[in-house]
C-alpha cells in the first residue's frame, strides 16, 4: 500500500508538470494563431465552361493586409499534368487597397443581381466569375459570365456602376499580379468602359 502510494505521489507531480508544460506550449501556439491576422476580403473563382465541363481556378484572392494572390487560369483541367499550378502574390499599395475596400463596401454593391448572364454569343465555352465578398457573418456572392462591359453596354444591359467598378478592379489586380489579362499588349482594364469607371486618364 505504501509502495503504491509512493508511486502515485511520485507520478502525479510529474504528470501535472507535463500537463502544465503541454498547456503552456499549446497556449503559446494558439496565442500566435489568434494574434491579428489577415482576413479574406475578396475571392474570385474562375470557372471555364467548355464541352460540358467546369474547370475551376483561383483567379484572385485579396486579404485585409493588402496581399493579393493569383493562380494559373486553367482551360483544359489538365494543366497540372504538364506544369505546376503557378501562384503569384503582390502586396497592394495603401491607395490600391483603399480603392478596393471602397468598392467592396459600396452599399450599392449589395443591390446588384446575384447573377449576370452572357452579354454576347458564345460557341461552346465561356468564363464565369464566382465573386465572394465577406461582410462579417454575411457573404455576398455574385456570378458574372464572361465579364464584358462593352458587350453589356451595346446590349443595353450595362452593369450597375458598383459591379462595373469592382469587375474592372478585379481585371486590374489580376493583371498587376499575374500579368495575363490583356489583349495583345493592352490590359483589359484599360478598355474605355473601365478607364471611365476607374478614373484612368
Amino acid at each position: 500500500m505504501s509502495h503504491d502510494g509512493g508511486w502515485i505521489m511520485t507520478f502525479l507531480p510529474r504528470a501535472l508538470l507535463a500537463l502544465l508544460v503541454s498547456g503552456a506550449v499549446s497556449l503559446g501556439l494558439s496565442g500566435e494563431k489568434s494574434s491579428p491576422s489577415a482576413k479574406l476580403i475578396l475571392e474570385v473563382i474562375n470557372r471555364h465552361f467548355t464541352v460540358g465541363r467546369k474547370i475551376r481556378s483561383v483567379y484572385l484572392r485579396v486579404y485585409s493586409d493588402g496581399t493579393a494572390e493569383c493562380h494559373t487560369v486553367k482551360y483544359t483541367g489538365h494543366e497540372t499534368d504538364d506544369r505546376p499550378d503557378i501562384v503569384k502574390q503582390k502586396t497592394l499599395a495603401p491607395g490600391e487597397l483603399q480603392s478596393l475596400e471602397a468598392a467592396l463596401n459600396n452599399p450599392e454593391l449589395l443591390q446588384v443581381q446575384k447573377k449576370y448572364g452572357l452579354m454576347s454569343p458564345v460557341i461552346d465555352s465561356w468564363m464565369e466569375w464566382d465573386i465572394r465578398v465577406p461582410h462579417g457573418w454575411h457573404k455576398e456572392k455574385i456570378k458574372v459570365l464572361n465579364f464584358s462591359p462593352a458587350s453589356a453596354r451595346k446590349k443595353n444591359q450595362p452593369y450597375p456602376p458598383a459591379l462595373l467598378n469592382l469587375g474592372c478592379l478585379i481585371w486590374k489586380l489580376r493583371n498587376d499580379v499575374f500579368g495575363d489579362e490583356a489583349y495583345g499588349d493592352e490590359p483589359f482594364y484599360l478598355i474605355d468602359d473601365c478607364k471611365r469607371a476607374l478614373g484612368i486618364q
